[in-house]
């Protein structure tokens, strides 16, 4: 669906009514309904995904396989098409250059992140906490299919004991990894997990859920931490793979633009943190 049809249900009561009505009737009459709407949107999804095959088509993980899920489902073909968060792509080059030990990824979901550096970096440990417990099949099937699920722990929900304790297991370099709505702002404290100083942090923060939580973990680093900033920004045509599908940016561009939106809203960024030299 486009970008200014979903703003339009999210910010209109009628929209927003009816889209709840939609949401809860069966699958078997959704779809048609989702065709006969936005037949052009609907008729190109299909085409990307029969085209990608669920695999990832471009970026820092292609070639990674994935599984559909509550999470996934709604940003799939940004991630198939390999463009989700491409803002950190060169965040992610630094990490997998670093060739990290210990992976500890906070709000795994389905497991786009830890699976894709699993393939990247197959000589490090992965641990993956998800707090959604009915995510946890679609996140397994997916480490398995990508051969990484042998090096795989999941958990549960983290708390600031776990964390600890994960980082005190670690034996040489770790990355928390972090993206868990909000709760950054009482997670990433190394006053209240003490291994936190030691470790590389690459974290999405959400100022929507947690106000001012980017200039307070950014205060709590900067002594410990040299910290690379990247925020978001509109996608462009020159994003769109083209191996996917050659002729969609020539014959629709805007529609080209639109499959990579990921619905943002409200103030977010990344923080690449990582210790600064001599302090390990």
């Amino acid at each position: 669906m486009r970008p200014t049809t979903w703003r339009q249900i999210e910010t209109v009561p009628i929209w927003k009514n009816a889209y709840r009505t939609y949401r809860k009737l069966p699958p078997v009459l959704r779809a048609p309904m989702r065709v006969a709407a936005t037949p052009l949107w609907s008729g190109v999804a299909q085409l990307v995904l029969l085209r990608t095959g669920q695999t990832v088509a471009s970026g820092p993980f292609e070639g990674i396989t994935l599984a559909l899920s509550p999470v996934s489902r709604r940003h799939l073909l940004s991630y198939l098409l390999g463009t989700t968060e491409l803002e950190i792509w060169p965040a992610i080059e630094r990490i997998i250059a670093r060739s990290y030990d210990t992976i500890i990824n906070i709000g795994a979901a389905d497991g786009y992140y830890v699976v894709g550096f699993g393939k990247r970096m197959p000589r490090t440990k992965l641990v993956a906490y998800e707090a959604k417990t009915e995510l946890h099949p679609a996140l397994r099937h997916v480490a398995q299919v990508n051969g990484i699920d042998g090096r795989l722990c999941l958990r549960g929900l983290c708390t600031l004991a776990n964390l600890e304790k994960e980082l005190e297991r670690a034996t040489g370099p770790s990355l928390v990894l972090m993206d868990i709505e909000g709760a950054e702002a009482t997670m990433l404290d190394p006053a209240r997990v003490a291994g936190l100083r030691q470790a590389d942090v690459l974290v999405e923060t959400h100022e929507a859920f947690a106000p001012g939580c980017t200039e307070s973990i950014v205060t709590r680093f900067s002594a410990t931490h040299d910290i690379l900033r990247y925020r978001p920004r509109p996608r462009v045509l020159a994003d769109f793979p083209i191996s996917v599908l050659p002729w969609l940016p020539r014959l629709f561009p805007r529609l080209a633009v639109d499959l990579m939106d990921e619905r943002r809203t409200g103030v977010q960024e990344w923080l690449y943190m990582t210790t600064k030299t001599g302090l390990r």
